[in-house]
């Protein structure tokens, strides 16, 4: 069993009847650095050495030339391009805080395929990451893969702005996509019917016009006035302003069906943003949690998957679908073709 490392610097002659040296641990390198104390004599070694203890701080922090610790890289990642030109710079910052949380003052230099393997075992175990309030404290692979990209992208800023000179190499968790025979989660039409029934309040409204408009959590929860459009009966949903993301958001249209909810909420709003809450997330775990919806599906994502798996089911072409979604074709077919080719068969076979 290795012994552990010293936490304070010692004093050690290197050689028998040698050079007296100054000895220190440092623990971002992991290694013990040292420093000739330019005497063999032990009363002069001790003097000089008290004064190393007393004035050598700036030395024994020092660092190889080019090294920077994982905490800064990211840090200065988040500080000049992150919060500047990502779309969502909070979910940047969680990844951060994560990230930061395992690897710490870690030498960026030292990130490596078995480190980054580390840090996806640690976020499965629960081991770091997850809030006070969250009872499931793992991540999910797809979360863990989007952090180990924030914490490649921090490297790469790093070496643009010249503070690191090498590429980090991680290995990613791999992406679990649908297979040809995998479903999308989705709530049946009962159980659409029942969430709608036992919400009430913002959250009644909150998820009714989540289904109607197969739009993302985020999307619905940061609508404005401006972005609705009753006298033409649409809603756009891409923010004056707002940076672009792969996520498009188009414009959706305000259907019969969905006229008194958009009505009410314009009368009961805001006066600029149409949700008084900022975050249904909860409320919707919550909900799904006292309908005894099963765990993989409590997340207010379900309701764009119900969206369109309904209007599938209910004869919808793909590219209607995917118009409302904001999505390709091929996306469409890929994730919820099978309910197409159902209804297909049911066609043809009248």
């Amino acid at each position: 069993m290795p012994r552990p490392a010293r936490t304070t610097p010692w004093c050690e002659r290197r050689d028998n009847g040698g050079v007296f040296y100054a000895h220190w641990y440092d623990d971002v390198t992991r290694k013990t650095q040292r420093l000739s104390l330019r005497t063999s004599d032990a009363d002069e070694a001790q003097s000089r050495f008290a004064e190393f203890l007393l004035n050598g701080k700036e030395i024994r922090n020092a660092r190889p030339k080019g090294a920077i610790t994982v905490a800064r890289a990211l840090d200065d990642y988040l500080k000049e391009h992150a919060r500047k030109k990502c779309a969502d710079a909070e979910r940047q910052e969680h990844a951060v805080a994560h990230l930061k949380a395992f690897f710490g003052d870690r030498l960026l230099s030292d990130v490596d395929v078995p480190t980054s393997q580390g840090y996806t075992a640690a976020r499965q175990a629960g081991e770091i990451g997850g809030g006070k309030r969250r009872t499931v404290k793992a991540g999910a692979t797809a979360t863990i893969r989007r952090e180990l990209n924030v914490l490649v992208a921090a490297a790469n800023h790093a070496i643009w702005m010249g503070r690191h000179t090498k590429p980090i190499q991680v290995d990613l968790p791999p992406e679990r996509r649908l297979g040809p025979d995998d479903e999308a989660p989705y709530y049946s039409t009962e159980e659409r019917d029942a969430i709608f029934a036992a919400a009430d309040g913002e959250m009644a409204q909150f998820v009714q016009l989540l289904y109607y408009t197969g739009a993302r959590r985020k999307s619905i929860e940061d609508l404005t006035r401006d972005q609705i459009k009753l006298p033409q009966k649409r809603i756009i949903l891409q923010q004056a302003g707002k940076k672009t993301t792969k996520k498009r958001q188009p414009i959706v249209p305000i259907l019969k069906t969905m006229e008194p909810l958009v009505e009410g909420l314009l009368e009961t709003g805001g006066k600029q943003r149409v949700f008084v809450s900022s975050n249904f997330y909860r409320q919707y775990v919550a909900l799904c949690e006292r309908l005894e919806i099963d765990e993989n599906r409590r997340h207010p994502h379900i309701m764009r998957h119900t969206r369109a798996t309904h209007l599938l089911q209910e004869g919808k072409s793909l590219y209607d679908v995917a118009r409302l979604l904001g999505d390709t074709v091929a996306t469409v077919e890929r994730v919820y073709g099978h309910h197409s080719h159902e209804h297909l068969a049911s066609r043809l076979e009248d």
